[in-house]
C-alpha cells in the first residue's frame, strides 16, 4: 500500500530519464550505446525482438540429402545428413561418381528470412 504512493514520482523520473537519453541519442534501455535517433540501440532492439512472441517463424531444419543413381535415375534413399548418405554409399559399395547427391532445399530458401 505504501508503494503506490511513490509510483507517480517514480514514473515521472523514468519519463524524464527516457526523454533525456532519447534527446542525446543514447539507448533508452541500456543507457550506454548510441541509438542514432531510435529509442534503443541495435543490440537492445535485437535482444528485445528475439525475446518477443511477435514472429517465431518456421525453424530452419538442415536439408535432407537424396541419393539418385546416375544411370537409372532411381532414388536410392534419403538421409538427414550428407555424411549419412556417404556412409550408406560406402556400405553399398558405390562411389560418388556412380550417384548424384541432391540436397532437398529450395533455391529460394536462402532468400526467405525467418529471423
Amino acid at each position: 500500500m505504501t508503494e503506490a504512493r511513490y509510483r507517480p514520482a517514480k514514473s515521472a523520473t523514468a519519463r524524464t530519464r527516457y526523454a533525456a537519453r532519447k534527446n542525446r541519442w543514447i539507448c533508452t534501455h541500456c543507457g550506454i550505446a548510441p541509438s542514432f535517433g531510435a529509442s534503443r540501440c541495435e543490440a537492445c532492439a535485437k535482444r528485445a525482438y528475439e525475446r518477443s512472441e511477435h514472429v517465431r517463424g518456421i525453424p530452419d531444419w538442415d536439408p535432407a540429402c537424396a541419393v539418385i543413381d546416375r544411370v537409372t535415375g532411381d532414388t536410392l534413399g534419403t538421409w538427414d545428413r550428407w555424411e549419412d548418405a556417404v556412409l550408406a554409399l560406402s556400405f553399398e559399395g558405390l562411389s560418388l561418381d556412380d550417384v548424384e547427391l541432391v540436397p532437398e532445399r529450395s533455391p529460394l530458401h536462402a532468400m526467405v528470412g525467418w529471423s
